[in-house]
């Protein structure tokens, strides 16, 4: 067999393999390509997907506080805190047993007229702290860091004003009472009760009390210019003056 022949028969072969190799690359394609196409058509549509997820979110796989469990013997989710524990929100300086009914309720006995006149647990400069942290977090809001009533929200509660903090009513107030609007609101003012513990609350007590020793910073004059000046807008609107078309005209000098 001569070269030609060989490198021809050679060629033939080799062109064969390829023949053969790129139609089973070509079948692999299309197979996959099918594949993919089965598996978006079988895909649920993006609205029915977002339907399933929230439909999962919403009733999760929990326990209600007062459902059955079969976890415990007694068959019940909630159970009694182990003996001779305190809840880890109370101090051990302020768990001396037992504790007074106000550190609780507000009030010095079952009467429930009988507001406590003092705060029931020590005074110290911890509680003091937590006090004003609290404040800045659930009352400056509307209050004003300065308890004047000119916080961020104020400006929109046109019908009730956040009330100044430091009028000699609020501070003629019992401490109990002050206690009992926070455990459960008042007006607009939402209940914080299962919010914050009785600590917490008697610390924002202990802060609200002292705000007009506390020295003045920017946020609290700011907080005193905008209660002014929310009062102001609130007397020309009870006046009859058209306070909202006075507002959007640059030339107003009602804010200066």
């Amino acid at each position: 067999m001569t070269r030609w022949a060989m490198g021809e028969w050679r060629g033939g072969r080799g062109a064969e393999r390829w023949t053969r190799g790129a139609s089973w690359n070509a079948r692999i394609i299309v197979g996959l390509s099918w594949m993919m196409a089965t598996a978006i058509s079988c895909r649920p549509p993006a609205d029915t997907r977002e339907a399933r997820d929230f439909e999962r979110m919403r009733e999760q796989q929990r326990y209600d506080a007062y459902g059955p469990s079969r976890f415990f013997n007694n068959g019940a989710v909630m159970q009694a805190p182990p003996a001779h524990t305190i809840p880890r929100e109370t101090r051990v300086a302020e768990s001396a047993f037992p504790l007074p009914i106000a550190f609780t309720t507000g009030r010095s006995s079952g009467d429930t007229s009988d507001y406590a006149t003092e705060i029931p647990i020590p005074v110290d400069d911890r509680l003091r702290a937590l006090g004003a942290k609290q404040f800045e977090i659930s009352c400056a809001p509307c209050h004003g860091a300065g308890g004047f009533g000119g916080g961020p929200i104020a400006p929109n509660l046109v019908d009730r004003r956040p009330p100044s903090l430091l009028t000699p009513a609020i501070g003629a107030l019992r401490a109990g009472m002050i206690f009992t609007v926070i455990t459960n609101g008042f007006g607009r003012m939402p209940p914080y009760g299962w919010q914050l513990s009785p600590v917490t609350r008697w610390a924002v007590i202990t802060y609200v009390r002292s705000l007009a020793s506390q020295p003045m910073n920017a946020a609290m004059r700011a907080d005193s210019v905008e209660a002014a000046s929310l009062h102001r807008l609130d007397s020309l609107r009870a006046a009859g003056a058209n306070v909202e078309e006075m507002t959007r005209n640059p030339e107003n000098e009602l804010r200066r």
